[in-house]
């Protein structure tokens, strides 16, 4: 089967959504399946990771925050539309993830009103929802957050705008939890028949347990002593995540607690830690990694004895999987998993004192995490047979 793939993420840079459809495309070309990939790139970024079986074509990402529906993705619609028309670029499926493709979802919607016979609709296409939108609105006002402006009155509307459109004119939505398949079906009114889940995989190749002398001389590298209680927090910083929360209740732990933080952030985000870090005197337990390269990502996991993430709303954030593949359990907020996972906890609160209580009581009485089911039930390749499903029923209706 040929797939066009339209993804705004693809590696590199590592952050974000980026790791997920690269780890995905390599599953599913391991199936046989072929790829045109349509995606976001910055011009310095870096060569595109390559992947045998697939080809490019690339866009300048938003050159202003906020701006991707008004200008990447009028760029990536207009060369869609010459693309298609083109009869030597017909593809089997289309598989768009998140809102860059708005405006081909629009297309779809005025086709399916007046000319629902068209050649355009007769090529499935499959959505995939990382998150849904106006459910990080109702989060962030429910929980008073700061919101950027263009975020409020641009982004999150053309957002919410394009989720609705993609629920209306999907051949099928994949959602990567429970809790975002209902949201779209309760705000978005998405037929239940046509909506599926897939949670986040993981490589287990690459995330995997080390031994203690590695474990040891890595810990050395990051001026963390082997005695150390290590809680490491991975990702994009930004206040949705909660690593403000995080950092104080490190005040509420013993001094050889040591809070590991690995990713970039927004600007305004990291001066606001960078201040609680220096009011709170925790310099000294706290240490700060900036954008890792994936293939370098699992060490953090690898080095510490808890991975925390107290964040107000996620989708199912691959990171979890990942510390869980790595051996190190998780202390999560936000999300639900499907299936009960050993050595996944999830957090009871999101006040500081509660959340030290639940780290001392998790490390203090460690859980030795399921691999073996981790890897059964998560690894990409499982996750490209779960997606392989969904596009055989396609492919049967079509």
């Amino acid at each position: 089967m040929k797939i066009l793939r339209i993804i705004y993420d693809w590696p590199p840079p590592w952050q974000g959504l980026a790791p997920h459809p690269y780890e995905l495309t390599k599953a599913q070309v391991g199936l046989g399946h072929k790829f045109v990939i349509f995606c976001g790139h910055w011009p310095k970024a870096g060569q595109r990771e390559k992947v045998d079986s697939v080809e490019f074509n690339t866009f300048v990402r938003e050159p202003l925050p906020g701006t991707l529906t008004l200008t990447s993705s009028v760029f990536l619609f207009l060369y869609y539309l010459w693309w298609r028309f083109d009869k030597n670029h017909s593809v089997d499926l289309i598989h768009a993830h998140g809102h860059f493709a708005i405006w081909i979802y629009l297309y779809r919607f005025i086709l399916q009103k007046i000319f629902p016979h068209s050649r355009e609709l007769s090529t499935p296409l499959v959505v995939h929802f990382h998150n849904i939108a106006a459910e990080r609105e109702r989060a962030a006002e429910e929980k008073n957050m700061e919101v950027k402006s263009y975020s409020k009155w641009l982004s999150w509307p053309m957002e919410k705008f394009a989720n609705m459109l993609a629920a209306k004119t999907a051949s099928a939505c994949i959602f990567v939890s429970d809790e975002n398949k209902k949201n779209a079906v309760d705000l978005y009114k998405a037929d239940p028949n046509r909506c599926f889940v897939v949670e986040s995989g993981v490589n287990p190749e690459l995330f995997k347990p080390v031994g203690a002398e590695e474990k040891e001389k890595s810990r050395n590298e990051l001026s963390l002593d082997r005695l150390d209680r290590v809680i490491v927090n991975h990702g994009v910083m930004v206040e949705r995540k909660n690593i403000h929360i995080l950092i104080e209740a490190m005040k509420y732990l013993p001094n050889i607690y040591k809070l590991l933080l690995v990713g970039p952030g927004e600007r305004d985000y990291l001066e606001k830690l960078n201040k609680m870090i220096d009011d709170l005197q925790l310099k000294d337990r706290i240490i700060r990694a900036g954008y890792t390269p994936y293939p370098q990502t699992p060490i953090a996991f690898q080095v510490s004895d808890l991975f925390v993430l107290p964040s107000s709303w996620e989708g199912f954030p691959k990171v979890v999987i990942q510390s869980l593949s790595c051996g190190t359990p998780a202390l999560v907020s936000g999300f639900k998993a499907q299936e009960e996972i050993t050595g996944l906890f999830y957090l009871e609160s999101l006040e500081p004192e509660q959340i030290a209580n639940q780290i001392r009581q998790i490390v203090e009485n460690p859980v030795n995490v399921n691999r073996f089911f981790i890897e059964s039930k998560y690894s990409w390749k499982r996750k490209a047979l779960q997606v392989e499903e969904i596009y055989t029923k396609l492919v049967k209706l079509y």
